[in-house]
């Protein structure tokens, strides 16, 4: 479980830099955006809490008041331990943003090693590993964004 120690910590100190650099509404929301498949992988149900607690932002007077409950919402989600269902279903989405690319060998192959993890037979890594062979075959500016791999290179879960 040291990958989520390691995401909590590099996700906290990423949101505190923010701050330190001037805090925006539009700067904690991208910073949400680029931690979703993350949370994801953590628990579902609240990753959509916290979307919902995000946006409403503009309700809050205090951007600091904001900051402060967002980054304990934050850590106590990432407190939750990433399970091996919630990392399949994150895989899975994620194969869908390649589907107009992948030739149909491209795509069974992909769906082979992410059921092999989920079946607990191949680590995280080989999926991860595939995805990010083809987001440099594929790129895509909201997957390059996205915190998640790289996170979950050396989980064995």
């Amino acid at each position: 479980m040291c990958e989520n120690f390691y995401a909590r910590t590099y996700a906290l100190q990423e949101l505190n830099e923010l701050r330190e650099q001037g805090l925006t509404r539009g700067a904690l929301v991208a910073f949400h955006s680029r931690y979703k498949l993350v949370l994801l992988a953590h628990s579902q149900p609240a990753y959509r809490q916290l979307g919902r607690f995000i946006a409403d932002i503009a309700q809050w007077s205090s951007l600091d008041d904001f900051y402060h409950q967002y980054r304990q919402r934050l850590s106590d989600l990432l407190s939750l331990p990433a399970t091996r269902n919630n990392h399949t279903n994150v895989l899975m989405h994620v194969q869908g943003y390649f589907r107009p690319h992948l030739s149909s060998p491209q795509r069974q192959t992909l769906a082979a090693v992410i059921d092999d993890y989920r079946q607990g037979t191949q680590p995280l890594l080989a999926p991860v590993t595939l995805i990010q062979h083809y987001m440099s075959e594929f790129p895509d500016a909201y997957l390059s964004s996205q915190r998640y791999f790289e996170f979950w290179l050396h989980d064995e879960h």
